[in-house]
């Protein structure tokens, strides 16, 4: 079942747009800045496209680019494409169905353990090429990442919410849905990690 006031949910738009912003974070775009860059649009045919354009021109704003509209005023050509922009869900469920017990009636379906995950995947292909000799300046071959949001629950313990998205929402809102929060290995600090270390190596 999916609950919404608009035709897409918060979740799922979330969910691409994190998978971009590290698709494009793995982009090396230093060997570009300072150019005039036209770029073009074309080619990139995907959900939430105008996101992508938008995060592309910040990441070549960020490099001290200038954004040109004609090719001809260009140092730099850059093209995008994408592979795949897109969100996927799974759910698991470890319990018993409900059980008809003719005119005792029946016994309840009960879930001892619930589980569901959704993914964002964004595979992004960048080339720029110098407008003047033809030559490739980027060749991203492609980026791929992909987002995630975990929610699970067990015994009517939870909700507890995991994962890249619910990691960015407390981060920049403070906010959790949930009770319990499971902080994911990326958010661990180097000196936390090796305090834990240490620890189980004294336990064994």
């Amino acid at each position: 079942m999916k609950e919404s006031d608009t035709a897409r949910t918060g979740l799922e738009q979330l969910l691409i747009s994190n998978a971009v912003d590290q698709s494009l974070a793995k982009v090396d775009f230093r060997p570009v800045a300072g150019a005039k860059v036209h770029l073009k649009t074309d080619l990139l045919d995907c959900v939430d496209k105008n996101y992508v354009l938008l995060s592309t021109r910040s990441k070549l704003l960020a490099n001290r680019c200038t954004l040109v509209d004609k090719v001809e005023d260009a140092d730099i050509l850059l093209e995008i494409a994408s592979g795949g922009v897109g969100t996927d869900r799974t759910e698991l469920v470890v319990g018993s169905p409900e059980i008809p017990l003719g005119l005792m009636g029946s016994v309840p379906k009960v879930n001892f353990y619930e589980r569901k995950k959704a993914m964002g995947t964004a595979k992004l292909a960048i080339i720029a090429t110098d407008t003047k000799s033809k030559q490739p300046v980027i060749n991203s071959g492609f980026s791929l990442a992909r987002s995630d949001h975990q929610h699970w629950s067990m015994m009517g313990t939870g909700p507890v919410l995991s994962g890249s998205v619910a990691d960015q929402i407390k981060e920049h809102t403070g906010t959790s849905e949930t009770l319990i929060h499971m902080p994911s290995s990326s958010s661990i600090a180097p000196s936390q990690m090796a305090s834990r270390d240490g620890e189980n190596s004294m336990r064994r």
